[in-house]
C-alpha cells in the first residue's frame, strides 16, 4: 500500500473529505494557495492535515500547522496522535516560553514579560551553563538534545500543559527540548502569534532548516486572519507606560540624556504631550484620531526643545533602557526594561506614519496614544512566499478575503452542507433592534423577557451570545429568573475549560459574547447545545478605529461598507450559529434577535422570518422529535 493511501486510511477519511483532499493538492501544484470554506462538524482540521502531509511529502516540503488557541492546536495534536501508531509524520507542538519555560515561572510567577525579554533571559541562562555555570539553568541539561526525550515528543505529540509537567518532573526544558525536536520533524503544530511575527518567523525556520519556499502552512480557522495581523502590528502607549518607565528610571539612576534633562523629564515629557493632545482634541469625546507628528510636535514644544532633540533624547533613552536589561541580567532578573519598551515604541511611533496606520488618542487608562494597523497585507506577505491552505467555516464572500489578505491567487470551494438541512433551523425576529441609538432601557428589558422565554419555553441546553460584554452585563443587571453562567473579559484559559465542563454537564444556560473563545472552536455536540440565541448583531463599534478602518477600505476598495463591516459581522454570527450542528445526528436551533439581520439574509438564505420565535423553536423540536419516534 502506497504512503498515500496509507495515511488515508489511517486518518479514516470520509468520500466527501477525499475529494477535497484530492481538490486542494491539485490547485496547491499551480496556485500559491487554496482556499476552503467546510461547515462545522465536517473534520477540516483532518482534511487540512491530510492534504498538507500528502502534497509536502510528494514534494519534498514540510508542515506547518497555524492556530489560534491552545483548545485549536490540542484538536490538531488529537488527530495526528491517531495515525502516531504508523510512525509516518514526525509531528512537534510549538509555543512560547511563557507556556513552556519553567525557570521563568519559578522566579517570577505571575508576571508580564515580552517574548524578547524572556527570550534575553533564557539566552544569558544557556551561555552561562555552557561556560560551565550548571546552576544558572538546572532545566538546561544533556537530557535537552537526549534521543530519549526527543522520543517522547514524536511518539506522545504532548500539548504543551503535558510536557511543561514532563519537564518539571524530569528536570529538561521544555522548551528547548521542543526547539531541538523541531529540528528533525516533519510537521510542526504552532501559534499564529509565533509565527506573524516575521523576526521570529525567520529565526525560527532557521532552526528547522526550512526556506519558506518550502513549507506548505495550513491556517486554522483563516478567518482570523486579518484580525490577528493588525493586532500583531498595532501598539499603544499608555500613562502605565510611562509610570512604569519612569520609576524604573528613578531606581536605575535616572541617567542624563543631556545637560539638565533626565530619563525621568523624558517620561513627564510624554505624558505632558499625551494629556495635552486629550485636552485639545477630547472634549466630551472618548477617543479621536490625530496626526502621528503631533504627538512628537506637543512633546516637543512642551519641553522647548526641537523636533532633532526628541529623537536625539529618544535614542540615548533607548541606550539607558539596554543598559538597564544589561543590570537585570547581571541580577539574575529577568532582563525586561520599561524604559526599553517605551523607547521601542516611540522609535516605531517615527515609522508609523504611513497610509496603513492610524494614530488615536483616547481616554482609556487614563489616557493613551494607539498606532493601529488598518492593513494586513504588509504583515502576511511573507507568507505567500510557501505554499498555503486557507480552513475555515466562514470565508465567503471569497472575493472580501482574497483582497484583505493580499492572496489573491488563491482558488476557493465551499463545502456544501454535509449534514441534513432539516435539523437546523435558523430564524430572525425583525420587532427589536440593538442598534446604539434604538437600544432603550425598555428594548433592554424586551431583550431580556425574550432570551428568558427561549430558555424557559423551548426548555434545551443554550447558548446566548451578545454582541459585547457590555450589552451582556446590561442585560445581566436587569437579572434573569434563573440560574445561569457567563463568559468574562478576563477569563483565564483553565477557568475557560472549567465553565465549559460544568455548561456540558448542567442545565443552566450560558452567556457569551460573539467573536469571543466560546463562539468559535468549540465543540458542544449532541445534546450538550441545542440552541443558540444571538442577541442583537454584532455591527462594529462606530469608534475611531472602525471609522478609519471605514474610510481606508472605501478609498482602497470603493465599498468599505462590505469590508470593513459586512465580512466582520458575517464572521461572527455565522461562527456563533456553526456551534450548533457537528454531526449528522445533531439538530439545534438559532434564533438571531434583531430586525436588522434580513441584510444578511443573501448570506445566510436559509434564515427565516418569525413572528414568535419561541413558538417556532418549540414546533421545530416536536417535528424533530415525532421523525424521530416515527
Amino acid at each position: 500500500m502506497e504512503r498515500r493511501d496509507i495515511l488515508r486510511e489511517s486518518w479514516g477519511l470520509r468520500e466527501y473529505q477525499n475529494s477535497l483532499v484530492d481538490y486542494i493538492i491539485s490547485k496547491l501544484q499551480g496556485h500559491e494557495g487554496v482556499a476552503v470554506e467546510a461547515p462545522t462538524g465536517s473534520g477540516k482540521t483532518i482534511t487540512g492535515l491530510c492534504a498538507a502531509v500528502e502534497f509536502a511529502s510528494s514534494t519534498k516540503k514540510k508542515v506547518l500547522y497555524l492556530t489560534r488557541t491552545n483548545s485549536q492546536q490540542e484538536q490538531v495534536l488529537k488527530e495526528l496522535r491517531k495515525i502516531n501508531q504508523n510512525e509516518m509524520i514526525k509531528a512537534v507542538p510549538l509555543q512560547g516560553r511563557h507556556n513552556l519555560c519553567p525557570l521563568y515561572m519559578e522566579m517570577e510567577e505571575g508576571s508580564d514579560f515580552s517574548s524578547d525579554s524572556l527570550s534575553r533571559f533564557c539566552n544569558s541562562k544557556k551561555k552561562r551553563v555552557r561556560e560551565g555555570d550548571g546552576d544558572a539553568c538546572r532545566f538546561y541539561n544533556q537530557k535537552v538534545q537526549a534521543k530519549s526525550t526527543q522520543d517522547v515528543i514524536f511518539s506522545e505529540i504532548p500539548d504543551a500543559e503535558k510536557f511543561l509537567e514532563y519537564g518539571i518532573t524530569n528536570t529538561v526544558c521544555p522548551y528547548e527540548s521542543l526547539k531541538v525536536a523541531a529540528s528533525n520533524a516533519d510537521l510542526v503544530v504552532a501559534p499564529y502569534s509565533y509565527f506573524l511575527n516575521n523576526f521570529i518567523a525567520d529565526r525560527f525556520l532557521s532552526r528547522w532548516g526550512v526556506a519558506r519556499e518550502d513549507l506548505v502552512v495550513v491556517m486554522d480557522e483563516a478567518h482570523n486572519l486579518p484580525d490577528l495581523a493588525r493586532e500583531l502590528s498595532s501598539y499603544e502607549i499608555t500613562m502605565k507606560n510611562i509610570e512604569l518607565a519612569e520609576k524604573e528610571s528613578q531606581e536605575f539612576g535616572d541617567s542624563e540624556l543631556s545637560e539638565r534633562f533626565r530619563a525621568t523629564d523624558y517620561c513627564e515629557m510624554l505624558r505632558n504631550a499625551i494629556l495635552d493632545l486629550m485636552e485639545e482634541h477630547l472634549e466630551k469625546r472618548d477617543e479621536a484620531r490625530i496626526q502621528f507628528r503631533d504627538l512628537v510636535e506637543y512633546a516637543a514644544i512642551g519641553a522647548k526643545i526641537s523636533m532633532e532633540d526628541f529623537w536625539s533624547y529618544t535614542s540615548i533613552f533607548a541606550l539607558f533602557g539596554e543598559m538597564i536589561t544589561q543590570k537585570k541580567d547581571d541580577m539574575g532578573k529577568v532582563p525586561r526594561s520599561h524604559v526599553l519598551s517605551l523607547s521601542g515604541k516611540m522609535l516605531t511611533w517615527r515609522e508609523s506614519e504611513d497610509e496603513s496606520f492610524v494614530a488615536i488618542v483616547s481616554n482609556d487608562d487614563d489616557g493613551k496614544v494607539e498606532a493601529f494597523c488598518m492593513e494586513p497585507r504588509g504583515i502576511l506577505e511573507p507568507l505567500r512566499k510557501s505554499k498555503t491552505i486557507h480552513m475555515s467555516g466562514t470565508l465567503e464572500p471569497f472575493k472580501i478575503y482574497r483582497e484583505i489578505t493580499g492572496f489573491s491567487d488563491l482558488p476557493a470551494r465551499k463545502m456544501t452542507n454535509i449534514f441534513p438541512e432539516e435539523n437546523r433551523q435558523i430564524l430572525y425576529f425583525d420587532d427589536i433592534s440593538t442598534k446604539y441609538d434604538e437600544f432603550t432601557p425598555e428594548q433592554a428589558l424586551k431583550l431580556r423577557d425574550l432570551i428568558s422565554s427561549i430558555i424557559e419555553k423551548v426548555g434545551r441546553k443554550t447558548v446566548v451570545f451578545f454582541t459585547s460584554y457590555n450589552v451582556m452585563d446590561r442585560i445581566i443587571q436587569i437579572g434573569f429568573s434563573f440560574p445561569f453562567m457567563a463568559e468574562s473579559r478576563n477569563t483565564s484559559q483553565q477557568d475557560l475549560m472549567n465553565l465549559l465542563g460544568r455548561f456540558r454537564k448542567g442545565d443552566a444556560p450560558l452567556l457569551a459574547v460573539m467573536g469571543g473563545r466560546i463562539s468559535e472552536g468549540i465543540n458542544l455536540p449532541g445534546e450538550q447545545l441545542e440552541v443558540v440565541v444571538i442577541a442583537g448583531i454584532p455591527y462594529p463599534r462606530p469608534d475611531a478605529k472602525h471609522k478609519a478602518l471605514f474610510a481606508y477600505y472605501e478609498s482602497v476598495h470603493r465599498n468599505g461598507w462590505e469590508y470593513a463591516v459586512t465580512f466582520p459581522v458575517l464572521v461572527k454570527m455565522r461562527q456563533a450559529i456553526g456551534r450548533l450542528i457537528r454531526s449528522a445526528d445533531d439538530i439545534g436551533s438559532a434564533i438571531i434577535l434583531d430586525r436588522r439581520a434580513s441584510y444578511f439574509r443573501p448570506y445566510i438564505p436559509e434564515m427565516m422570518l418569525s413572528h414568535d420565535p419561541v413558538g417556532d423553536a418549540e414546533k421545530f423540536f416536536e417535528m424533530r422529535k415525532n421523525k424521530e419516534v416515527g
